[in-house]
């Protein structure tokens, strides 16, 4: 009889076991599907991305793949889950706050609060996985993440900056303090001395609404004829001749202002305006300045303009100097930083000598492949087509716009992905 019992037991012994190997295998395998992907012929970033439910960004910067490829038959790919734009998650343990998380990961507070569904003064339970967001805090474009035997001291030399900077930066208050995976947000140098830090811009309101023919701006405290033309790209001349009052009468708080032909409603500023500096990098090799493209009286600043042209020139090392920058495409890229006051511009291409065909742009100095931080393409493509006389291209499948200045507007929308032929479409 215990012999029977013996040998049932070690029987069930043996069916659970094998259920767990099952069970574990099946989780391994479903890792492994959720986790890569090999692309197939004919496949395009925007059809992958697509597929898995996630951004091309998400797909190039979890890969490491850079604005122009590669991107082939047979690669195989990293997928990230919805939402893990960096890949990165963390369990919450006992005494954590979502402040504390944030800074150990180099993130703000609201962007982990808003990737991960949390309202108010909501906190996450012991346990709970979170995503931790792409986003670093500030908007800072550099991060170091600790190992052993790094410092404070050693981290700084690294990154040209100083020790009491860094410190302050991540909230430092004991130098030895350094915990292992801690992500240091490293700030970004001007010139070497001074760390970037966004500009107070003046603030700006809504106050508009689309009818048909235009928008109806209703004038708020500050407001001046001047400043409305200017943020709907317009001229102050046309909004009077349109509503049959003066260009030079002053414009009196509550009254109605039809803006003709604009095609959506924007933030108008309430305070006077002044020209701001604006933050450039260049995403291949991560390098950054901060330049005022335009003088207090309108003009282009020279000095800044040749600066951003050698920012954006061409990757090898150029026997001949880099051909400037149109001042226009000055003028226009100054529009863009107006419209989305102390974000960053991130540069992908400007200058490229040595292109066959007289209209290419970029070989004129004329065009510039950008995107602008935390900004979708397809809002900064649709701002770009209100420009006069603009060259304004979308591309889905990559990570930037097209922008030109040319002698009419012209628009396009590229389906191709990196590396591939142009695939336009209406």
């Amino acid at each position: 009889m215990g012999g029977k019992r013996a040998a049932l037991q070690q029987r069930w012994i043996r069916i659970c076991l094998g259920l767990l190997v099952l069970l574990l295998a099946s989780h391994v395998w479903a890792a492994g599907q959720r986790k890569t992907y090999k692309i197939a012929a004919g496949d395009t970033p925007g059809a992958v991305a697509k597929k898995h439910n996630i951004t091309v960004e998400e797909l190039f910067r979890f890969n490491n793949i850079k604005p122009n490829g590669p991107f082939r038959a047979g690669q195989v790919l990293n997928i990230p889950n919805p939402g893990e734009v960096t890949g990165s998650t963390y369990v919450v343990k006992s005494g954590d706050s979502l402040a504390r998380i944030a800074n150990f990961h180099g993130v703000s507070i609201r962007s982990l609060r808003e990737a991960n569904g949390f309202r108010g003064e909501q906190q996450p339970k012991v346990g709970t996985t979170l995503v931790i967001p792409m986003e670093l805090r500030g908007g800072a474009s550099r991060s170091h993440v600790v190992v052993q035997g790094d410092t404070v001291a050693s981290i700084a030399k690294k990154y040209d900056v100083t020790p009491r900077v860094l410190m302050a930066e991540n909230h430092l208050k004991d130098a030895a303090a350094l915990k292992i995976g801690r992500t240091l947000v490293i700030p970004d140098a001007v010139d070497g001395t001074n760390v970037y830090k966004p500009p107070t811009a003046p603030k700006m309101v809504t106050s508009g609404v689309k009818v048909k023919g235009g928008v109806m701006h209703t004038v708020q405290p500050g407001q001046t004829l001047w400043l409305i033309a200017r943020a709907y790209q317009t001229t102050g001349a046309a909004i009077a001749r349109h509503n049959g009052f003066a260009a030079d009468k002053p414009l009196s708080v509550g009254q109605k202002v039809m803006v003709p032909g604009a095609k959506s409603v924007v933030p108008v500023r309430v305070q006077g305006f002044s020209i701001q500096p604006i933050r450039f990098v260049r995403v291949w090799n991560n390098q950054s300045m901060t330049l005022k493209l335009v003088n207090n009286n309108g003009a282009v600043n020279q000095v800044s303009r040749k600066k951003l042209s050698e920012l954006s020139g061409p990757r090898t090392k150029q026997t001949k100097p880099v051909k400037l920058f149109h001042p226009r495409l000055i003028l226009m890229l100054q529009r863009v930083a107006e419209r989305w006051p102390g974000k960053t511009i991130e540069v992908i291409s400007g200058y490229r000598p040595g292109e066959t065909g007289s209209e290419s742009q970029h070989t004129l100095g004329r065009a510039i492949d950008f995107r602008v931080k935390g900004i979708p393409n397809r809002e900064v493509y649709l701002f770009c087509t209100q420009l006069p006389n603009s060259g304004c291209g979308y591309y889905p499948n990559s990570v930037f716009v097209h922008m030109d200045a040319r002698d009419r507007s012209v628009t396009w929308t590229d389906y191709s992905a990196p590396g591939e032929a142009a695939q336009y479409k209406k």
